[in-house]
């Protein structure tokens, strides 16, 4: 046996369906080198019975004698996993099983470096699959005092142990609804930290129908603020700082990371305002459907940024002159933005991102060749044969051509403008994606810019495996 090097912490409550399937999807990788850990909040549903029909000792379930609410839940969770680190899920989230086996020799390299705590981040720089943050002022800069979605949240367990009343932070209204950062900070004094590069958490895929399920923990909120109004931006800065100032960190670098996580803040109050009225997880999920006029938009978003400069200014008077200067820069340049982004066009922004994307796709292919591996070899070794390809661009017929030299088959493609022409492509079918599509081992997605949407669509068609050609050479590096 080898030791358990993850715990795959799960809190659930009344979703039994979503977290039946998320649990078989991990136990279907072949290692005795994960757990998992299901904490269950007291739900009214099949959830429990529907567990115990899975016959895997890897798979511990716990029932809480009363409802303890959701963060105490992630609490518990996080408490009763034996692995060398804890890794935390929501129920209605996903590990994606493509990526778990890396996701485990990663760890057991961060066991040797003496990395105490990490987070999964969806976006990574040149090919890296991690970095590691020196103990101290750069830990501290990438987890203290942030608004992070707690699915992904990394901890050894021997350090999460050694801190003191650490339930506390999951149980008092004092601290806030992101309590996974509140221990980085103290953990950050003395450990280092690491960011995960590559979605490992898979947010792309939804397993729950945000625009169908309604929010249950906003509906408990007194105060009925979201998280992107400013109210509730600065309270959780307020929250960040008292942390911060508790652990005895610097006042250079407690000023520092008030200035980052203000800016960040700010411009998600003001210039992503805009994008938030329009989507359906910020509206239908917790029931608050916002005015969509440019007018009513724009205002809102402008005094939206004076509340936030307002109290963080007068926040910062009581630290120091220099502070409230770099304050109201950030804020003039910010509001600069949003203005100019209002008469500016997005059409060369878009080309141009689009063109980076396709750029980032060569370079890791590049990567790839240059190291004597190929996508078709990766897929074969790992049992997928039968593949589909979405989007027959320059990056698809590359991807064909190499699966033609291959034991790969290609059973179909799909491409919206080539089926307009085509019924067939080198002799292989081109479907619409408005097409009930056959079943294939995988679908690769290679169109890079638009992957997550293209994604989400083709799930409502299909229940075969669905990937991005950014994911697969991302796991094969």
């Amino acid at each position: 046996m080898n030791k358990i090097i993850v715990s795959f912490c799960i809190a659930t409550f009344q979703r039994c369906e979503v977290v039946k399937e998320l649990v078989e999807e991990i136990l279907s990788i072949q290692t005795d080198k994960l757990e998992i850990v299901v904490c269950d909040n007291n739900s009214a549903d099949d959830t429990v019975k529907e567990l115990k029909k899975i016959s895997d000792v890897r798979l511990k379930i716990y029932v809480n004698e009363r409802n303890v609410g959701s963060l105490l839940n992630m609490y518990e969770a996080l408490e009763k996993g034996t692995g060398e680190y804890l890794f935390y899920i929501n129920d209605r989230d996903n590990v994606d099983k493509f990526k778990i086996r890396t996701l485990i020799n990663i760890l057991e390299y961060f066991e040797t470096q003496n990395v105490a705590f990490a987070r999964c981040v969806a976006d990574f720089p040149g090919l890296e699959k991690f970095h590691i943050l020196k103990k101290g002022k750069n830990s501290l800069s990438a987890f203290a005092s942030r608004m992070d979605h707690p699915t992904g949240f990394i901890f050894k367990r021997d350090v999460w142990c050694k801190i003191r009343n650490r339930k506390l932070l999951f149980q008092e209204d004092e601290y806030g609804d992101y309590p996974m950062n509140h221990i980085c900070s103290i953990m950050a004094r003395q450990y280092k930290g690491a960011l995960v590069y590559g979605d490992i958490c898979d947010l792309n895929r939804k397993r729950i129908d945000f625009t169908k399920v309604k929010s249950r923990y906003y509906e408990n909120r007194k105060d009925k603020r979201l998280f992107y109004t400013p109210e509730v931006l600065f309270r959780e800065l307020l929250i960040g700082q008292k942390i911060l100032k508790n652990i005895k960190v610097e006042k250079d670098i407690r000023e520092e990371i008030l200035v980052k996580i203000y800016t960040e803040h700010l411009s998600w109050c003001v210039t992503g305002y805009e994008s938030i009225t329009l989507e359906p997880l910020y509206t239908a999920h917790y029931d608050v459907y916002l005015p969509q006029d440019f007018l009513h938009v724009s205002f809102t978003a402008i005094m939206n940024g004076i509340k936030l400069w307002k109290n963080t200014t007068q926040l910062c008077l009581k630290e120091g002159r220099d502070l409230c200067q770099s304050i109201n820069s950030i804020t003039k340049k910010e509001f600069v933005r949003f203005i100019m982004n209002i008469f500016k066009s997005d059409s060369t922004n878009i080309l141009t991102y689009k063109q980076e994307e396709v750029l980032k796709v060569y370079e890791r292919w590049m990567y790839l060749l240059l190291n004597k591996k190929t996508i078709s070899e990766y897929l074969l070794n790992n049992y997928f044969v039968n593949i589909a390809i979405y989007g027959m661009g320059r990056i698809g017929k590359h991807l064909f051509n190499e699966f033609e030299k291959s034991n790969i088959c290609v059973k179909y493609v799909i491409d919206q403008n080539m089926s307009k022409y085509k019924k067939y492509y080198n002799n292989v079918p081109v479907y619409n994606i408005d097409f009930e599509f056959p079943w294939v081992d995988l679908i690769i997605v290679t169109v890079p810019s638009e992957a997550k949407n293209i994604i989400d669509e083709l799930r409502k068609k299909s229940k075969c495996y669905i990937k991005s050609i950014n994911d697969i050479l991302f796991i094969i590096n």
